[in-house]
């Protein structure tokens, strides 16, 4: 979809639009917004703190891991002495807890990955948002966003993601400055 929009915007440019001013007045630039998001502190910051939270979330989830192993070894130790009916209760208790396991653990990636998502989410907007600031200020008639897949080629004079992070990483810590 991104690349059918960037396409007919394109094409407009070139072909369909007739402007009353030369294709010379146009201002063009591009952003690279996931340079942008890799290296401005906000997003560092966001690294850190999800790199702390899988860490927290291994550890909790290698000590069950650990007690589900111990339980797993005493259950085999004592797998001859038991009777057949308590054998099976354990057996059935070990697989519960190892259900509990399983789902806990796909719990926290599905967190982890939302917590990740709502902050990339969250820096992109404001990147997105400071971009069309500059565009306005700067008099650029389009800025577009570079991607593999969308711009195939510009001109490196032509890209402004290091203004646009600038801007971005002065808000960011005047805006945190008091955390």
């Amino acid at each position: 979809m991104r690349k059918i929009c960037l396409g007919i915007v394109i094409f407009l440019i070139l072909f369909g639009v007739e402007p009353t001013f030369g294709a010379s007045d146009y201002k063009l630039a591009y952003v690279d917004l996931q340079k942008a998001l890799n290296l401005c502190k906000a997003g560092q910051d966001a690294k850190e703190k999800f790199a702390k939270e899988v860490e927290e979330a291994e550890g909790k989830l290698a000590l069950k891991q650990e007690e589900l192993k111990k339980l797993k070894e005493i259950l085999e130790k004592q797998s001859a002495m038991l009777t057949e009916e308590t054998l099976k209760e354990k057996e059935k208790d070990y697989q519960a807890k190892l259900r509990d396991f399983k789902r806990l653990y796909e719990d926290s990636q599905n967190e982890l990955k939302l917590q990740d998502n709502e902050a990339v989410k969250a820096i992109l907007e404001e990147l997105v948002k400071i971009t069309q600031e500059y565009g306005k200020e700067k008099g650029f008639t389009f800025i577009f966003e570079k991607s593999e897949s969308a711009l195939l080629f510009a001109d490196e004079a032509r890209d402004v993601t290091e203004a646009i992070l600038k801007i971005y990483d002065q808000k960011y810590l005047q805006d945190n400055k008091g955390l």
